[in-house]
């Protein structure tokens, strides 16, 4: 885990670093989106996203996750293909799975960890409002994966859904703020 957070630190120095430049353009600097997925904290949330250079963005997400309020907060690096789609590498902490186990409520859990992966942003209209999809990898707590480990061992419960590697999400992000 140690390891992960300096890595993570390096990234964000690295992303720093190279987009440590005079820029002449107007680009959006705040978003504020509505969406589903880790990013957007649970199966329904909204993000905010601040950008203090063009290639950089600080983020956090909250929203409903089946089971409680779900969080999240990260760093992401615009890599800008053209005007309207960048690709974008991030890495952030927050919730990351959930169990929910009908008549077993002791199994009810939130996991709380790292994730990384990266997001596609497709710029729609003249406004900079934006379509964000995403593909991540999760790292659950060992907390969470003994309770998931627990719930496959005990004959009581059918686990109709089994725990994705991956996670996707999907958001609408509106243009909020400029230079």
């Amino acid at each position: 885990m140690k390891k992960m957070w300096r890595n993570i630190g390096i990234f964000s120095m690295l992303c720093m670093a190279t987009t440590g430049y005079a820029q002449d353009e107007n680009t959006t600097k705040l978003y504020g989106g509505l969406g589903m997925g880790l990013d957007y904290g649970g199966i329904a949330g909204a993000k905010i996203e601040y950008l203090p250079i063009k290639n950089l963005g600080f983020f956090a997400g909250a929203g409903y996750n089946l089971l409680s309020a779900g969080w999240n907060a990260g760093v992401s690096y615009k890599i800008f293909l053209n005007e309207k789609l960048s690709i974008n590498p991030m890495a952030f902490y927050g919730y990351n799975g959930v169990s929910i186990v009908e008549g077993a409520s002791n199994y009810n859990m939130t996991s709380y960890g790292a994730t990384v992966g990266a997001n596609v942003d497709i710029k729609l209209g003249s406004r900079g409002h934006k379509l964000s999809v995403g593909l991540f990898v999760p790292f659950r707590s060992k907390e969470f994966m003994d309770n998931y480990d627990a719930m496959k061992n005990d004959s009581r419960i059918s686990i109709d859904n089994a725990l994705l590697p991956v996670a996707i999400s999907v958001g609408f992000n509106f243009a909020l703020g400029n230079n």
